[in-house]
């Protein structure tokens, strides 16, 4: 072989690795560009999508979550889930739990949202958090017959509070006082306070506001300086991606600015904190 054959065969070689090089390389920039593409649709949304059910893990506390006359479960606090499973195609799936155990059934995959959920640096440890849904005060409700009109006269009483049971203004006032009885319902809660076993229930501002409508012998006392200022959330899971939980953010925020929300809270009698009215103990 001649060397100027030597030379062309060498050039034909580098040519052929180069164009097999820019082959093989546009393969793998196309494979990691689906995969970039799909992981930007977000997965935990996608997941949903597929199953064609968006599960909601729910505890009663009205008038935000309730039990429907139907039976099922809803209330203002699932617009926004309602309206994200519409824009997704897929039926909304209420699935009852409890205070004390509704992170433990996220954490179980039981359902893709715990609804109506305090942030708590506890539950941060262990679960992601939403965008707020709403934000209120933690309030006492006593008998309208109660000598104790202010939280501290409540708090140095030595009665029993009331409490539910995991909820989060459970949590602030074991810093305050240690007579408390938590409960694992609202309504045993109420019972308590009726059959004088708890001087007070200490619990949020739409809960007490339900309870003082439906029972004119309760109202409420709103602590000054605040006690406990909540803010309510939906629960997701750790794993959640960034952009599955900007889609739920956008579902809230649309929610909230729609107007849907704030119409929502009219139809179940809430009222702002500075506009109880005759629900507040005097």
């Amino acid at each position: 072989m001649t060397k100027t054959s030597k030379i062309t065969l060498a050039v034909l070689a580098i040519v052929a690795l180069s164009l097999a090089a820019g082959f093989f390389g546009s393969g793998l920039r196309g494979n990691t560009a689906s995969a970039s593409a799909s992981s930007s649709q977000g997965s935990f949304i996608e997941d949903i999508k597929k199953r064609g059910e968006l599960r909601v893990g729910v505890a009663i506390a009205p008038p935000m979550t309730t039990q429907q006359p139907d039976g099922t479960l809803g209330g203002p606090n699932m617009i926004p889930l309602e309206e994200l499973a519409k824009q997704l195609g897929v039926k909304l799936v209420p699935v009852a739990a409890e205070w004390k155990n509704i992170v433990a059934g996220l954490q179980a995959n039981r359902y893709d949202f715990a609804a109506n959920l305090d942030y708590t640096v506890e539950r941060s440890l262990a679960i992601s958090f939403t965008n707020p849904v709403y934000e209120y005060p933690g309030v006492f409700l006593v008998k309208a017959t109660s000598p104790y009109s202010t939280s501290e006269q409540i708090i140095q009483s030595g009665g029993q509070i009331a409490t539910a049971q995991g909820a989060a203004p459970e949590a602030t006032l074991k810093g305050l006082t240690q007579n408390i009885m938590p409960m694992d319902s609202y309504s045993n809660a109420i019972s308590a306070i009726q059959a004088d076993r708890a001087v007070a229930e200490f619990t949020d501002l739409p809960t007490a506001e339900s309870q003082a409508q439906a029972d004119k012998s309760l109202k409420i006392v709103v602590p000054e300086p605040e006690i406990y200022s909540g803010t309510a959330a939906y629960g997701v899971p750790a794993s959640i991606d960034a952009r599955s939980m900007q889609i739920v953010n956008i579902a809230i925020e649309r929610a909230q600015k729609s107007g849907t929300l704030a119409q929502a809270y009219a139809k179940v009698n809430y009222f702002e904190v500075d506009s109880l009215g005759d629900l507040q103990k005097k």
